[in-house]
């Protein structure tokens, strides 16, 4: 049941985040507001009306990205630039974090670094910025988000990302 919930609740997200990008108007507000009462249900149905011995079998959900998740993220990028899968390896990613002083999991770091470039190559090359630097300091800006809820980019795959 939770894993449907957790499906419902990135749904009504992605939904908001349309209406959001819409021009104002009674009816758009309107549909937000309802979309975001049954946000805010399904939210407290997840966090609220779990047993403390249903926590534990909830957390095993938010697991930490493993290796194996990693490499098939990664593999079925379909990058902006028109290739697929990692532009870097695991041990190119961890040389550029480790040059960088970049203090945080390798893995999450190899995983966000090739999906920085995957979704904003195009852009980056725009404006002179593709370059392992960019995608070095803006994966470390999206794992360091100091308003974005815990595990970001495990939340992230399970809502945007996963197939």
């Amino acid at each position: 049941m939770h894993h449907q919930i957790e499906k419902n609740k990135c749904i009504l997200w992605e939904t908001m985040e349309k209406l959001g990008s819409q021009k104002m108007n009674p009816a758009i507000a309107e549909r937000l507001a309802v979309y975001r009462d049954a946000y805010k249900a399904l939210h407290m149905l997840c966090e609220e009306d779990m047993k403390p011995e249903d926590r534990s079998a909830h957390a095993s959900e938010h697991k930490a990205l493993t290796k194996e998740t990693a490499l098939e993220w990664t593999g079925r990028m379909q990058n902006e630039d028109g290739t697929t899968g990692p532009h870097w390896s695991m041990e190119q990613t961890e040389q550029a974090r480790k040059q960088r002083g970049i203090d945080c999991d390798p893995l999450a770091f190899y995983v966000t670094m090739n999906m920085m470039c995957s979704d904003y190559c195009k852009a980056a090359e725009r404006v002179n910025a593709n370059s392992v630097d960019f995608y070095a300091y803006m994966a470390r800006a999206f794992l360091d988000d100091k308003d974005a809820q815990p595990d970001k980019l495990e939340r992230y795959y399970r809502c945007i990302a996963k197939k």
